[in-house]
């Protein structure tokens, strides 16, 4: 019944969640609405170019959980944070040889737009929305586009998010008289909509291009290569990260003291180790070699998501431009946040 659409979600899926400057390890998500009532959904875990017809995905009842945060009165004094995470896994709909899977903690803002939703953290979108003068860049990079766009303030994920997104709709609609389609969310992300799937991909390949225009960056994305040395133990052959940590002088606590967006707390922090073997994440600051203790699944993950950070970090320096890290309230929450612990066990049992 759904199959032209659920083909669709395949094929935005895989072309923003292959490219590892757009999407790392099971960061990231996308959408398709199936009916005026259905949505298909990434399953929590999962990474994007694993989502097939018949696999990564959920199904839930996106009426009633859009209708649930835009009907939420905040003067109620309710855990809305945990009472929504609740609510979508409800409206869960079992669908014949569908796994029972756990729905996307970002399907409150899915339920909000367009037909197809691609979310990713590019590495080019990042260097802007983890900017201190992102909003005012992002303006003038797009100031002439056709489309509307927003930009979000950095709000914790979930059912936060959800409303703040919501706000942004409703203030572009009374505004502009436009639905917006692109939205640059601050130490996160990026977010494109549209009813038709591939105009939403165009959306999504037009904004990285135009911001790798703007700030001149015409250099290719550096190849990542991660070698197996033996059982859980995999060495990277990337020449960007060894390059960089080669004669660096860096501490264990690296990436306490910059901290850029949610991703990072969730795949690299707590795990480095430097010049010495003990932690998943292993650095010799005197060669650059980087060694993960760990399944191939993980270390794949940490080295795209290793890379995606520094590659962020070194261009926002490269540019001149003024960094936002995340505020330790912020930080505390991704940290203390049971769904984002539920997609990190996650990764050590997916596949590649």
């Amino acid at each position: 019944m759904y199959e032209e659409t659920l083909r669709n979600l395949e094929m935005i899926s895989k072309e923003v969640g292959c490219p590892i400057e757009y999407t790392q390890g099971g960061g990231g998500n996308t959408s398709a609405k199936l009916n005026e009532e259905l949505m298909a959904v990434k399953a929590s875990g999962y990474k994007l170019k694993q989502i097939t017809p018949k696999e990564g995905y959920v199904v839930v009842n996106y009426k009633k959980i859009r209708e649930y945060h835009l009907q939420a009165d905040l003067s109620l004094d309710r855990d809305y944070e945990k009472e929504s995470t609740e609510f979508v896994k409800a409206n869960v709909v079992e669908m014949e040889g569908l796994k029972t899977l756990r729905p996307s903690v970002e399907a409150g803002f899915h339920s909000l737009m367009k037909k197809y939703v691609v979310h990713t953290h590019p590495v080019y979108a990042n260097i802007v929305c983890c900017a201190e003068n992102g909003k005012e860049l992002v303006k003038e990079i797009f100031e002439d586009e056709a489309f509307a766009f927003s930009w979000i303030p950095y709000i914790n994920p979930g059912f936060s998010l959800t409303l703040r997104i919501q706000d942004a709709i409703e203030e572009s609609l009374k505004e502009n008289d436009k639905f917006p389609q692109v939205f640059f969310m601050e130490n996160h992300g990026l977010i494109t909509t549209a009813d038709d799937a591939e105009e939403c991909l165009r959306l999504h390949s037009l904004v990285n291009e135009k911001i790798k225009a703007y700030f001149e960056i015409k250099e290719s994305y550096p190849v990542m290569q991660l070698s197996k040395i033996e059982e859980n133990k995999y060495a990277s052959g990337t020449g960007y990260l060894i390059d960089y940590f080669r004669g660096r002088d860096i501490s264990p606590d690296f990436f306490d003291e910059i901290v850029l967006y949610p991703d990072q707390l969730v795949y690299l922090n707590g795990n480095l180790s430097v010049n010495s073997m003990d932690s998943k994440l292993n650095i010799n600051t005197k060669t650059g070699d980087i060694i993960y203790l760990t399944n191939e699944s993980e270390a794949q993950t940490m080295e795209e998501s290793l890379l995606a950070y520094i590659y962020v970090i070194e261009n926002i320096r490269k540019l001149g431009l003024p960094q936002k890290s995340m505020s330790k309230e912020q930080i505390d929450f991704i940290a203390n946040w049971e769904s984002e612990k539920y997609r990190k066990s996650l990764v050590r049992s997916l596949g590649k």
